[in-house]
């Protein structure tokens, strides 16, 4: 006896499952290639040593293979906009500082790509505090060290690069104590760093990561955290908070992001594939080491993040009259 149309049969329903499994005709499974992930500054630094880190345990969780390339200038804006160029199919994604979506915007109105029309987010990698740093032989311990320097002269600061969320806290922490100090900008954290152990400019503020090693090592002498609490790789160094800047708290927080067009189904996959190589254990032990607090999330909360640091960056980037114009 058949059974009435309206209920599938056994083998309808093995062949709908099929069929749901299946990728429509002509179109591959995704990722059937490897995946690019673009860092938009030089190597060696805080977003290289993520996507490099992310990479593998793509690779051996998923057996997804993930080419990590660096395309640095311009702030970080013309990696992003090699991302947002490339064909909208997943296979082209991008790791970044947040101030390419939340501060490059507010100083130029040149830049290549618009936020809400052309990126789509998909994970939060996580945040970091900055760190306030000088070259041994500078003889300051303390950020009033620091201050009482740039009243009796001349003092520069490199960061890795105008307008970003490192050069704005510098100039946070200088109007807040009421001091100048002029800036010296490069191309990433890497060739700022080379200058600053190098002893051509004393002091720089950095992520806490691409800096740790040497401050271990005694080739950088620490003198205050951005975040509101002390990092617990250096517990003897206070914040700046502590150190004369009451309410003080900035932390550079690092996405993954793609063009926006790419579907749906897409998005979810490398939402759900970085979310697991990014909250593994490994890599959750490996970035604590460096100081990265790790915090995957969704798509919908990176995109409030955004949106909220924008809100938190407008003022400030208001009052320095930073621009790229």
């Amino acid at each position: 006896m058949s059974l009435p149309t309206p209920f599938p049969t056994r083998r309808r329903l093995l062949g709908a499952a099929l069929l749901a499994a299946a990728p429509a005709w002509g179109q591959e499974r995704f990722p059937a290639r490897p995946i690019r992930l673009v860092v938009p500054y030089p190597p060696g630094g805080t977003t290289d040593l993520q996507a490099r880190a992310i990479a593998q345990k793509m690779q051996e969780l998923s057996g997804i293979t993930v080419l990590v390339e660096n395309k640095p200038g311009a702030g970080g804006n013309i990696g992003v906009d090699h991302v947002l160029k490339a064909p909208h199919d997943g296979y082209t994604i991008g790791i970044s500082a947040m101030n390419s979506f939340a501060i490059n915007p507010l100083l130029t109105k040149k830049l290549p790509y618009d936020v809400v029309r052309d990126v789509q987010p998909l994970t939060l990698v996580g945040s970091v505090p900055n760190i306030l740093v000088v070259n041994p032989a500078v003889p300051a311990r303390t950020l009033k060290d620091v201050a009482a320097l740039a009243r009796a002269g001349d003092v520069t600061y490199a960061s890795p690069g105008a307008g970003t969320s490192v050069h704005l806290s510098a100039e946070m922490m200088a109007d807040a104590l009421q001091v100048k100090m002029r800036h010296v900008p490069y191309r990433g954290d890497a060739p700022a760093l080379q200058d600053v152990l190098g002893g051509r400019v004393p002091v720089m503020l950095a992520n806490l990561p691409g800096v740790i090693e040497h401050i271990r090592g005694g080739k950088l002498r620490p003198v205050a955290i951005t975040s509101s609490r002390r990092s617990h790789l250096l517990p003897d160094v206070p914040t700046v908070a502590e150190s004369g800047v009451p309410g003080f708290d900035v932390k550079a927080f690092f996405a993954i992001f793609t063009a926006r067009g790419v579907p749906p189904a897409i998005v979810d996959t490398l939402n759900r594939e970085l979310a697991k190589a990014i909250g593994h254990p490994d890599v959750k032990k490996q970035f604590a080491k460096l100081g990265i607090d790790v915090a995957p999330s969704s798509v919908e909360a990176l995109t409030a993040l955004i949106y909220l640091e924008s809100r938190k960056w407008a003022p400030i980037v208001l009052k320095t009259g930073a621009s790229w114009d």
